[in-house]
């Protein structure tokens, strides 16, 4: 038999919300902590976003990205994996745009009945790795139309008003 799954720490408890006192460790399980990605300043490096494990285009695309995020605030633990899943189709996409560019936008394919021109299969892969990066771009505030909705979160969880202030005030009639 196994031994199971791994442990979890206790702050990687607190972040999905499955924390009981019952189930913590109390200790450090050796495990980094993961609150380090949302207490970043707002003057973000390079140096400061966490590791991505994205290789090439999307590397580059990541560090570009995942700066802009953490200095305007958007960046934190819970949204990295959709940041990172961004940086890929965007990165999949410049890379099969280049590979279109100099292919061409058709190419000949030989059938039983001869030479056929059809579109680059490489557009059809394009096309789905921008329409799905533009979906993830929308959560973000990358998108222009997007921007305004994800700057008023931003700065709403920064006042934090509190909700039930109004409730406290009751007037004695």
């Amino acid at each position: 038999m196994g031994k199971g799954r791994k442990a979890l720490s206790d702050e990687q408890k607190r972040l999905r919300g499955t924390d009981q006192p019952c189930r913590l460790s109390g200790g450090a399980s050796g495990q980094k902590s993961l609150s380090t990605v949302s207490t970043v300043s707002n003057n973000a490096t390079l140096s400061s976003l966490p590791k991505s494990g994205l290789k090439g285009t999307a590397k580059k695309i990541y560090a570009i990205v995942g700066t802009e995020l953490l200095n305007r605030g958007v960046l934190d633990t819970l949204g990295l994996d959709l940041v990172i899943a961004y940086c890929r189709e965007m990165g999949l996409y410049n890379d099969m745009m280049r590979d279109i560019e100099k292919e061409g936008a058709t190419i000949s394919v030989e059938t039983k009945s001869g030479s056929i021109t059809q579109v680059n299969p490489k557009r059809k892969v394009a096309e789905s790795a921008l329409s799905a990066a533009k979906a993830l771009a929308s959560d973000f505030g990358l998108s222009p139309t997007s921007r305004a909705r994800v700057l008023a979160l931003v700065a709403g969880a920064m006042a934090k008003k509190d909700d039930f202030a109004d409730f406290e005030d009751i007037e004695e009639q």
